[in-house]
């Protein structure tokens, strides 16, 4: 089992993201749709915002308490770069240029974290979806760029990974954006 996870552990693997509506999971699915690597299962498409980690059920209300006071515009945000993370293993749709709003609505939501958790994120904020996972050794590959996809955000969620089955996902709670 992974750290933070077990029947006797009280702890939740918590994150603050972007969660898609269906219709944008379809074309997001689309667009990877014969790219190289193991596709990412469509109903957990998300843009992690802020990763809190393993944490106890204490920090967990700190983080939905502080969520309540964290605003910010609604925005739309279009997915049109075709980006290559961990050191090549994972494809992803990214915005060419992140609008402002998310920008500023992650890092609210970063120092939120570090303040609950004293989790400081050690890397630069490059919001993304990810839709494909690369074998090691397998080579990249994806199609011509994609036609971009426009996503209209109007609302963010706490989510919890799933011990049982990685890679899905709970939503917790969602807050609106104005």
């Amino acid at each position: 089992m992974r750290a933070g996870y077990g029947s006797s552990s009280s702890r939740e693997r918590l994150f603050f993201a972007l969660w898609p509506g269906e219709d944008v999971r379809a074309r997001l699915a689309a667009r990877a749709d014969g790219w190289a690597g193991r596709p990412v299962a469509a109903d957990g498409y998300h843009m992690t915002l802020a990763f809190a980690g393993a944490v106890e059920a204490d920090v967990r209300r700190a983080l939905e308490a502080g969520a309540a006071s964290v605003s910010g515009e609604a925005f739309v945000c279009v997915l049109d770069e075709i980006i290559w993370l961990g050191v090549g293993n994972i494809a992803a749709l990214a915005p060419s240029y992140p609008p402002p709003a998310l920008l500023g609505l992650a890092a609210r939501l970063r120092r939120l974290v570090s303040g609950a958790t004293s989790r400081v994120a050690l890397h630069r904020y490059r919001p993304h979806v990810t839709l494909r996972r690369l074998g090691a050794g397998e080579p990249r590959w994806c199609s011509p760029p994609p036609e971009p996809v426009p996503w209209a955000v109007a609302d963010y969620v706490l989510c919890r990974s799933r011990a049982e089955r990685p890679g899905s996902y709970d939503v917790l709670a969602r807050w609106p954006l104005s």
